[in-house]
């Protein structure tokens, strides 16, 4: 019998960790890489062998900030990117009842991609009855957080979530204190800033400063959506001179200085909007009855009146802060892709990875095609723990993308624009989830779901 499944020829292999980039190819058994054979080497016998026609052959990206939760669609988007993992239950919002998510998820009988999930803040805050977002936390109330959080943590949550900027009655303590349990358990931290208008580096600062305290691993969330301009050339400065005292934070940050949100949130409370200095016509619904359209101020209201829970999408930036943040090293590649109706939203849940490596490394060239790759495969398994992920050495596992260099490139578009936000990549040839062929030449394969819950 042939001692592996499938042996992957022809390939430009691009390895982040080792930084080698050559010809060669590369055997997959059962979930894990066998082997990886530069050209000339002698070639095992495989069940299957597939000619990778001088595509690049890289680890599978992994996403650490979205918000999939078990949503089939949005990790299909993911997925024909050359998603493989994604870290999910960001910016507060997530399940709490984590017996019954992962019951859920296993349920299902497979998933397009491997999934880890956090505990968000926000859902527990409400799950202790603190319904207000402008009120801090009682000690009762705090209490029954923390042992909420426990619970989650010992189920197999992968860390703890905030979305500062949605609680601005989140006290510093209570956040310190369900921090350091997090820390205890080893598992990871990302927040969402809170929003401080009189000095915002404040808010950074109070999230550093969290390491050194607790001893906790830190992901600062969606850098480029935090912060733009001059405040972000002084957070990459700030974020650089904690990375150089030894303080282990990372970073995730989009391609897109137009964000996305629920209108129904603080962020968009009409005193606080005009007070920041933001702008109507900057806005444009993403989801719902006036989707894709620049919204006037009755619109605005009735958006927050009646249809909190639909999205909207604020341009807040320009296209040189998005090298600003990759001007930062450790600075990783996220989507912030979320669950919206087919058809809506925004275009990042299918395009981000694409248009990084079309726009960064192809085209630009401020990034070295290895570079643009540790930001999406090494360096998020390195912040999130995962020693057989991001990787192309025997052993880790075959999550894995090829990718016709050249015709790389996204697809999607803001509503109104193009084909829209749903509309998929060109260029990403094949996708293997846990040594699963789940795309073959840009075509996905119906019924495989390999993924598994990362707990």
């Amino acid at each position: 019998m042939p001692a592996l499944d499938y042996l992957l020829v022809n390939a430009r292999i691009a390895d982040p960790e080792s930084g080698r980039d050559f010809r060669g190819g590369l055997g997959i058994a059962g979930t894990r890489i066998a082997g990886v054979y530069p050209e000339g080497s002698a070639l095992p016998q495989a069940v299957r062998v597939l000619d990778l026609a001088g595509n690049l052959l890289a680890p599978g990206f992994i996403d650490v900030h979205s918000h999939t939760d078990n949503d089939v669609r949005c990790a299909e988007k993911l997925l024909a990117q050359g998603v493989t993992t994604v870290l999910s239950g960001n910016c507060g919002l997530s399940p709490v009842d984590f017996p019954a998510f992962f019951a859920g998820f296993e349920a299902r009988g497979g998933y397009p991609l491997n999934q880890a999930e956090q505990i968000g803040h926000t859902a527990l805050r409400e799950a202790s009855g603190l319904r207000d977002v402008y009120a801090p936390a009682s000690r009762s109330q705090l209490d029954t957080m923390l042992d909420l959080l426990e619970q989650a943590l010992a189920a197999g949550a992968a860390g703890l979530s905030f979305g500062l900027e949605y609680t601005p009655g989140a006290s510093a303590s209570e956040v310190r204190e369900l921090v350091r349990l997090t820390a205890k358990a080893r598992r990871i931290v990302s927040i969402h800033l809170r929003l401080t208008p009189h000095d915002p580096l404040d808010a950074l600062r109070e999230a550093l400063d969290l390491v050194p305290a607790t001893g906790v691993r830190l992901i600062v969330s969606h850098l480029v959506y935090m912060y733009t301009g001059e405040h972000l050339k002084a957070a990459v400065n700030l974020i650089r001179e904690y990375r150089e005292r030894g303080v282990e934070v990372w970073v995730d940050s989009g391609m897109y200085t137009a964000f996305t949100t629920g209108v129904g949130t603080p962020l968009f409370e009409e005193r606080v909007f005009f007070e920041r200095g933001l702008r109507l016509e900057n806005l444009r619904a993403a989801t719902g009855k006036y989707a894709g359209q620049v919204l006037g101020l009755e619109q605005f209201r009735e958006m927050r009146r009646d249809f909190p829970h639909d999205n909207i999408i604020y341009e807040a930036g320009s296209p040189e802060d998005i090298w600003t943040a990759y001007s930062l090293p450790e600075v990783m590649v996220s989507t912030d892709a979320g669950i919206t109706p087919p058809g809506q939203g925004h275009p990042q849940g299918a395009a981000t990875y694409p248009y990084f490596f079309r726009v960064m490394v192809r085209e630009q060239r401020r990034l070295s095609l290895l570079d643009g790759l540790r930001r999406c495969t090494l360096f998020p398994a390195q912040a999130l723990g995962y020693e057989r992920k991001g990787r192309l050495s025997p052993g880790a596992d075959a999550d894995l993308a090829a990718l016709d260099w050249e015709r790389l490139r996204e697809g999607a578009s803001f509503l109104g624009s193009g084909p829209g936000p749903d509309a998929p990549p060109e260029g990403v040839t094949h996708v293997f989830v846990n040594g699963a062929l789940a795309i073959e030449n840009g075509r996905r394969i119906s019924g495989v779901n390999a993924g598994v819950c990362l707990r």
